[in-house]
């Protein structure tokens, strides 16, 4: 057990090694020890270690340490006693300790020394228990965050030191925490390596030694046995309204020359949104502004935005994802509060799958899943709970696999205010500091299903700021898409019953043997259960019979008629009638099981209850499943021009692994109703909103109309023509199936030529994963040199990002998420290869329904939607080049149809920039590239 008192010593080890497994023949080459005592390094000592052995040359890249380094160095078996004798009756440290004890030991064995016995504990453990919203726990990022002093990474002194320094950083972080805190993480019984739990457990019995330590600092609370940061809010919103809004170039400059570069696009923004809100000598319009990358849009539109938020009248500013949600909140944060002097309170606005359910977590809490990772979130969540003021689980940054987020976040549907931890409730608190914000930031997805409720908890029409607006009308159809999973009822009933019966463990049949009111409840709902699955049997039967008989290997998505599917539903009434009605029944059942079960809860064992949540959450998935079906037989009942349904099918055609969803495409035409009447007059703003300067595109998109709406498209700050170079191949094979053999070889032939000729970071943009799938095959079969890095293959987005940053060598091959929002490192990226413009595939059945629900507006589907849409992806894709004016590089464009085709030369208005294609060969545009690049390399 170790014990922390003014005598423990610390050894903080840090070492490098030839290589990670000490039985292949890796070795020590640097040893490193910093010992600590009572809050202060006490003594240090470090040596090279010299055993013959080669150095890898990546190992010398990482270290700086080569064999000319380690030439005079000792060998280990001569440092062994010294390290031995320093190290015995101290308790070991590391970062990664279940590597360095180990492989120190090792080697003290192969030189025929006894290992060491001491107690080990772990800094990356206890750093990511105790500093839980931390994004990365390497030595450096956290030397970094708490800035130690870390001159030489990968030197294994200076990682000892810094190793060292974090120790004491994280004693007293634990030190600091209530001591309600630290019991619980212990009742958890984490699994931590080495000794690191009991390094928790001897600060908590030393904190218990001290009577004082019992008492809440002023900032906490106990809300039902969990320690929570106090809830503050400014209940009386004094603004200093006096501030006055710079209308001058030169007032702009002096509120802006200490921090931001003066900008003339920037400062014409700044203007016509304070001006559209403040000038009564003009009417308030909608404003539908293009600002460029470089133009500098979000202060653009946020400093003005504050003058008039600090009025009084609160201010909406909607994005299209929640990574820019933060980013925006950093800003409001750190700029317009901090630097510009506001005194502006800002909430940040999210589904309620974000946030966390503290009823839920309480009820997880006593119980040992038996999993490892949901074990350890616990212990993580508590220290957060100290913290927080939001209950926003994405503040952890948790890997969304993480079983236990659905376990401990809100449900929808469920009424989240009436529950013991009353204002406590981060959903109760959300409300009432929405009421009293200033600046309230959302993403697109949460505007469309709540601007209503917006409006009412503000009890006014508030300002709204729609940043990337060219986002809101997809975010509106996907937002609305529903999906049946046709194997759920399936599935889940044999979850059901393993709960309820299993014979390898303990089963709930058994835990409410001695209940008699709750095992005939139980019984009930099994009936039903059972029923339900032998009508959906039925269901599924009539639908594979219906739908499914015609299918092929070669579609896993078709389309369905409307009228073929409610006529499916009118077949089968009598069933769905009797399947909505079990449900009823199920969930009524269920009901009065969880309410039993609530007023006898400390007589069910840990292990007890969570086999119930465990049935409570699998009938419930039923329940939804039925109520989905329901939503959907109700809507078709109503159904209109505007509804689409297909399916999703797998290989083995079975019924169970269906998908079947809907969409509807009037969502555009109704974000006047949904979004902006309970809004004053709208800015939009983002890099690309217009295909041309009469385009009625983004009007259509937006649900807006010219009469009250004005357009501005700032000026852009960059010099394209010196900084961008666009080429197009003469030459491009137009299969009518593009995804063959003869058209694959193209693209993959082209990529590879013209990045083996100039070899610089690649951005290949395609718009189809097939694709993407077979270029990939082609490429990662050569012998290359270089890496191939695909969407879909290669890991998510932000892993492709990361690995392509550390490599310069190498391609990725990008699906659509990669068209847009994606910024590499400054002057990082240097090319982009489009291989195809980004038409909507025309077989995708929703692609189909589209085009047909357009021609009956009387539009055409090509010019109204396909062409816009493309030239704006085109538009975006190009974007991730050039981010600031030092940025150069080529655009490789690789379909000739954008100089064959008649709607080729409105693509290349909308796309020029002033910058003169070049087409040609793959030969020719290697050289021009060459030659580009090479012009550049040489400024």
């Amino acid at each position: 057990m170790i014990i922390t008192n003014k005598d423990t010593v610390y050894s903080v080890v840090d070492m490098e090694t030839t290589g990670t497994d000490i039985n292949n023949g890796d070795q020590i080459i640097q040893f490193s020890v910093v010992f600590v005592q009572n809050g202060k390094v006490i003594d240090s000592y470090s040596t090279y270690v010299n055993n013959g052995e080669e150095i890898p040359q990546e190992i010398t890249k990482l270290t700086g340490i080569s064999e000319k380094t380690i030439k005079n160095a000792p060998t280990f078996d001569q440092l062994a006693p010294i390290i031995y004798k320093k190290l015995k009756n101290t308790v070991f440290v590391a970062h990664n300790v279940n590597f360095d004890f180990p492989f120190l030991n090792n080697s003290l064995e192969q030189v025929g020394y006894p290992t060491l016995d001491n107690d080990a504990i772990d800094t990356v453990t206890l750093s990511q228990i105790f500093f839980p919203t931390l994004t990365s726990y390497r030595l450096s990022h956290l030397s970094s965050y708490f800035h130690i002093l870390h001159d030489h990474p990968h030197s294994s002194f200076s990682d000892a030191k810094a190793t060292a320094d974090l120790l004491l950083i994280i004693y007293n972080k634990i030190n600091s925490l209530p001591i309600d805190t630290i019991k619980s993480i212990l009742e958890i019984n984490l699994d931590l390596p080495q000794q690191t739990n009991d390094f928790i457990k001897s600060i908590y019995q030393e904190k218990l030694s001290k009577n004082n330590n019992a008492l809440l600092s002023d900032d906490l609370v106990n809300v039902e046995g969990l320690i929570l940061r106090k809830h503050q809010i400014k209940l009386n919103n004094n603004q200093e309204i006096d501030k006055k809004f710079p209308k001058t170039k030169h007032q702009k400059q002096l509120l802006l020359e200490n921090k931001f570069k003066w900008r003339e696009s920037q400062s014409k923004m700044m203007n016509l949104i304070y001006r559209n809100y403040t000038d009564s000598q003009k009417t308030t319009d909608n404003l539908l502004i293009e600002a460029p990358t470089g133009s500098g849009k979000t202060l653009g539109y946020l400093l003005p935005m504050a003058f008039i938020a600090a009025k009084g009248k609160p201010v909406v500013i909607s994005t299209a994802t929640i990574a820019l949600q933060e980013q925006l909140s950093q800003i409001l944060k750190y700029e317009i509060n901090d630097y510009f002097g506001f005194n502006l309170n800002t909430s940040i606005l999210k589904g309620k799958n974000h946030y966390i359910d503290l009823s839920r977590f309480v009820n997880n809490l006593v119980v040992n899943d038996d999993n490892k990772l949901s074990q350890f979130i616990k212990a993580q969540i508590l220290v957060w709970l100290t913290e927080t003021t939001t209950g926003d689980l994405d503040e952890l940054h948790l890997p969304t696999e993480a079983a236990i987020l659905k376990q401990i976040s809100y449900q929808s549907g469920k009424n989240n205010f009436d529950n013991e931890f009353g204002e406590y409730d981060f959903l109760e608190w959300q409300k009432k500091k929405l009421q009293v914000s200033d600046m309230i930031v959302v993403n697109h997805n949460y505007l469309f299903k709540n601007a209503k409720k917006i409006h009412e908890n503000l009890n006014t029409n508030p300002y709204l700021i729609i940043d990337e607006a060219h986002r809101l009308a997809d975010v509106a159809f996907d937002s609305q898409k529903q999906s049946l999973w046709l194997g759920t009822i399936k599935l889940y009933t044999g979850r059901i019953k393993n709960d309820v019966f299993q014979t390898h463990n303990k089963n709930l049949m058994d835990i409410f043997d001695d209940d008699i009111s709750l095992n005939n409840e139980l019984k009930k709902i099994m009936k039903k259960i059972d029923e339900v699955f032998e009508v959906n049997s039925k269901l599924l039967n009539q639908f594979q019979q219906n739908f499914m008989h015609h299918l092929s290997n070669e579609q896993h998505e078709i389309g369905l008629k409307t009228t073929k599917l409610n006529k499916y539903f009118e077949n089968v009434h009598n069933d769905l009638k009797k399947q909505f009605k079990l449900n009823e029944q199920i969930k009524k059942l269920l009901n009065q099981i969880n309410i039993k079960i609530s007023k006898s809860v400390q007589k069910w064992t840990a292990s007890d209850y969570k086999i119930f949540l465990q049935f409570n959450d699998h009938v419930n998935h039923i329940n939804n499943f039925i109520t989905k079906v329901q939503n959907i037989v109700n809507q078709i009942n109503v159904s209109s021009d505007s509804e689409v349904f297909w399916l999703n099918y797998s290989d083995d055609m079975d019924v169970n692994n269906v998908y079947l969803s809907l969409a509807r495409f009037d969502t555009s035409s109704n974000l006047n109703k949904k979004i902006y009447r309970y809004f004053e007059p709208v800015v939009f703003t983002g890099s690309v909103l217009f295909t041309s300067k009469k385009s009625q595109y983004i009007y259509d998109q937006l649900d807006l109309h010219r009469s009250n709406t004005r357009m501005k498209r700032l000026k852009n700050s960059f010099d394209y023509a010196k900084q961008s170079q666009i080429v197009i191949s003469k030459e491009t094979p137009t299969p009518e199936n593009y995804e063959n053999d003869e058209y694959v070889n193209y693209l993959a032939n082209s990529i590879q030529k013209l990045f083996e000729e100039s070899p610089q970071p690649t951005l290949v943009l395609f718009n189809s994963m097939n694709l993407i799938k077979a270029v990939y095959e082609r490429l990662n079969g050569n012998d290359n040199s270089y890496a191939v890095l695909a969407s879909g293959i290669s890991g998510g987005q932000e892993k492709i990002i990361k690995r392509f940053e550390a490599n310069p060598n190498s391609i990725i091959l990008g699906s659509n998420a990669f068209w847009e929002g994606i910024d590499f490192p400054k002057h990082y990226l240097k090319s982009i290869i489009i291989p195809r413009i980004p038409f909507p595939a025309p077989n995708n059945p929703i692609v189909k329904a589209r085009a047909s629900y357009l021609k009956k507006k009387k539009k055409n589907p090509f010019t109204s939607y396909s062409l816009p849409q493309a030239i704006m992806d085109i538009k975006q894709g190009i974007g991730r080049l050039i981010r600031n004016k030092q940025d150069y590089g080529t655009i490789t464009i690789l379909d000739n149809r954008i100089i064959t085709k008649k709607y080729g030369k409105q693509i290349m208005k909308a796309i020029d920039n002033g910058v003169a294609p070049e087409v040609g060969s793959i030969e020719k545009i290697a050289k021009k590239n060459i030659e580009f690049l090479k012009q550049h390399h040489q400024k």
